[in-house]
């Protein structure tokens, strides 16, 4: 007998499927609710509104996504690494793509708000999956390398929604490119901050001697001697 789904899970699995069947406009959180066959209340208590769905439904696939890695291809180069999880999170995709081809069409039906919301859940995944690949992500660097790949996620992500083929080769193929163009700049950019925190550790280096030469030198007053120069009204 199936495990019965959480309440979150079948509201997610309804959102999808109402958006294949539709357009998802217009879609609403009762029809939603309705589809899950879960009182709206509940939904309320798990969703506030479709987009944040949507934000789940993307933290959903990167459990999938984390939770079929293999020990064994950490020793890979990080280049075919971050391939197969990239690759991989377009398998977890695959039977959503209808939906998705809808919830695009209509650009999420996401306001202001909710799409720097979106933009944040977005640049969150691809730091999972730069650290899974094997790559750092901390500091200026590491912030680089998460937007850059969010810019070649999100090319390769359009190609692969009109992929027709079954192993998705043209989505790798162009995947495969734009990592190494990407692979490029990131070699530069590591170079270039290398440069600079050189040349700012000596000018740093430059001020602090600089300051500690024309430090302003502190003279102590001495308290006058009451023995030489004696108080005249005594």
């Amino acid at each position: 007998m199936p495990a019965t789904k959480d309440p979150q899970t079948k509201l997610i699995d309804a959102a999808m499927e109402l958006a294949a069947s539709g357009r998802w406009h217009d879609v609403t959180m009762i029809d939603i609710a309705t589809a899950a066959n879960t009182d709206i209340a509940i939904a309320f208590d798990h969703f506030k509104s479709k987009a944040d769905i949507l934000r789940q439904f993307v933290r959903k696939i990167d459990r999938l996504v984390l939770a079929d890695l293999d020990p064994a291809e950490f020793n890979e180069p990080g280049h075919d690494r971050l391939i197969a999880v990239m690759m991989a999170r377009f398998d977890a995709l695959a039977p959503y793509r209808p939906a998705l081809k809808s919830i695009i069409a209509d650009h999420g039906d996401l306001g202001p708000a909710d799409a720097l919301r979106a933009i944040k859940t977005h640049f969150g995944s691809m730091r999972w999956m730069l650290d899974a690949a094997g790559f750092t992500t901390g500091g200026l660097h590491g912030s680089l390398r998460i937007a850059g790949l969010g810019t070649i996620y999100a090319r390769g992500f359009l190609q692969w929604l009109d992929d027709e083929t079954t192993d998705f080769g043209p989505t790798m193929a162009a995947l495969d490119r734009a990592l190494a163009r990407g692979s490029n700049w990131d070699k530069r950019i590591h170079t270039g901050i290398l440069r600079f925190n050189n040349l700012r550790g000596k000018v740093q280096s430059k001020c602090s001697g600089l300051a500690q030469k024309y430090r302003p030198t502190t003279h102590t007053e001495t308290a006058p001697d009451s023995t030489k120069n004696p108080d005249i009204s005594s």
